[in-house]
């Protein structure tokens, strides 16, 4: 099967008895592509290396996938569902500044008769899209490049956000670097586009206060001020838990603003996007196994990829993110496979020029999404 695609020089068995294939050096992505092809029909899969005197093909035989159990998935998504939605009620009825009685207020000034329950559906709904919506972008790339993949699994957390997020376990590597790098891009595009709709949404759903209300505002927004040592509380209603903005939620509401002049932003979705924002820009540093971590190792090989980890972790940290800056650090040590990310099966290969194009773009999704955390 080699021979139909490569010019064999030497074939062997190593000593650990894997087949091995030497052939003549030579442009091989599409070439080892039809290869692999070939192979799966037989269970079997390969790896191509460079070596001193050609390329060398070594033949495996492939993993058994075991069958995902997907009630697991399912609970662990019903329950991130209930704690996101706990989350958004928690947000309405308290608000982000640590007092029930003005967030009370404000709710008297500026919707009086709305529902809690469908503040929190809200909230959960706008969120839940992000971050679902990321995870089926990569369950997308892998299924169009016939990687094995597991649905996503929906982690549950505590208010005021509700969840850590969600991933997908993929079980079986990447063919070439072309894929590896699609796997890392797919979910972070989807979820930057799912944010920009989001924070766009909360604008042209706010409200625009009339006068009476505008009046009881400025009286609001003094005794609020004063309370929490603030010049003022519409930031921290516009703009959550995130001190310092993203520059695409600045970019949406200035411009979306420009449509809706004087609008009150919808507190809840706009946190939601503020939190879908956040988990791009965590998911595109590049370091270790994260999306951009993919995305870098596809681009600049295993020697880049580790001087891209290291600048990745030293954004982590100069921005204020030491729990995740440490928690991945600790993956990374403790892995079996340290600081290397996955490996495509073809990883001689480069990836393709429209995707060294792409990796622009992936750097301009860090920049825009960038944040100094507020913790």
């Amino acid at each position: 099967m080699v021979a139909t695609e490569f010019h064999v020089t030497d074939a062997f068995l190593d000593p650990y008895g894997i087949p091995t294939v030497q052939v003549t050096p030579e442009p091989a992505k599409e070439k080892f592509q039809r290869l692999l092809d070939q192979l799966r029909q037989q269970g079997l899969i390969a790896a191509i290396r460079g070596a001193t005197d050609g390329l060398t093909i070594k033949v495996f035989q492939k993993p058994q996938v075991k069958p995902s159990r997907k009630t697991i998935n399912l609970g662990l998504f019903l329950a991130t569902v209930a704690t996101v939605f706990v989350a958004g009620y928690y947000l309405w009825t308290r608000g982000l500044f640590g007092s029930q009685v003005l967030q009370q207020q404000l709710i008297a000034i500026i919707d009086p008769t709305a529902n809690p329950y469908l503040k929190a559906v809200l909230f959960a709904v706008g969120l839940l899209s992000i971050i679902g919506l990321h995870e089926f972008g990569h369950k997308a790339a892998a299924q169009h490049h016939k990687m094995d993949a597991t649905l996503p699994y929906f982690v549950p957390g505590p208010p005021p956000i509700g969840t850590f997020g969600a991933l997908i376990s993929l079980k079986s590597p990447p063919a070439n670097r072309d894929q590896l790098f699609d796997l890392g891009l797919s979910g972070p595009v989807i979820g930057f586009i799912v944010t920009i709709a989001v924070a766009a949404l909360s604008v042209f759903i706010g409200i625009l206060p009339n006068a009476s209300q505008a009046t009881q505002l400025d009286t609001w927004n003094g005794t609020c001020a004063a309370q929490l040592g603030v010049s003022s509380c519409f930031s921290n209603i516009d703009f959550g838990l995130i001190a310092r903005q993203p520059l695409i939620l600045i970019i949406i509401s200035q411009i979306t603003g420009m449509i809706r002049p004087g609008v009150l932003l919808d507190s809840q979705l706009f946190f939601a996007a503020q939190i879908g924002a956040l988990l791009t820009f965590l998911n595109i540093v590049p370091a270790w196994q994260l999306d951009g971590g993919h995305i870098s190792r596809a681009v600049f090989g295993p020697g880049g990829h580790r001087v891209a980890s290291v600048i990745g972790l030293a954004l982590l940290f100069l921005a204020g993110y030491y729990p995740f800056g440490l928690l991945v650090l600790a993956f990374m040590f403790f892995s079996r496979r340290g600081f290397a990310g996955v490996e495509p099966l073809d990883d001689i290969s480069p990836v393709s020029n429209s995707r060294k194009l792409l990796y622009i773009f992936a750097l301009g999704m860090l920049v825009l999404t960038f944040a100094y955390s507020p913790f």
